[in-house]
């Protein structure tokens, strides 16, 4: 699973609707109304430790992602499971430099919103990461063509 900020993961792009997802990646183990958000729907596939985020206000678009994959990689380099600092560093440092960082009780993210990209980190190691659709400026999506 290749990692592509601003665009997706592997051939999956934002922007893409259901429709498209389900004929790629077949049907999810679980569909969702995000609880939050009754504007969101939620896909989940087990196999692929994948969570897609649908906007409905934004004709039903894939605009979200969350994954724990070991397989994912970017730039060749898998990202699950390497240290925080490694990740940062070797793996995203030639996109990104700065990184607003919070602690949680269990948890810290490391996120960047040019790239709208957040890594999860437990124990030192990137644990999940989660990519969107970035924004064209205060109100709208820069979706991918």
């Amino acid at each position: 699973m290749d990692l592509k900020p601003k665009i997706g993961i592997d051939n999956l792009k934002f922007g893409m609707t259901q429709k498209d997802i389900l004929e790629i990646l077949g049907i999810p183990n679980r569909k969702r109304i995000d609880e939050d958000d009754d504007e969101q729907i939620l896909l989940e596939y087990n196999r692929l430790k994948l969570r897609l985020t649908f906007y409905l206000n934004e004709g039903n678009r894939l605009g979200y992602l969350r994954t724990n994959n070991v397989n994912l990689t970017f730039n060749g380099y898998k990202i699950i499971g390497t240290k925080i600092d490694i990740a940062k560093k070797m793996i995203f440092g030639s996109l990104i430099n700065e990184w607003e960082i919070d602690e949680y009780d269990f948890f810290i993210t490391h996120s960047n919103d040019k790239f709208w990209l957040t890594l999860h980190e437990e124990f030192g190691e990137v644990i999940a990461v989660e990519l969107g659709v970035t924004f064209s400026d205060e109100e709208n999506y820069n979706w991918p063509t």
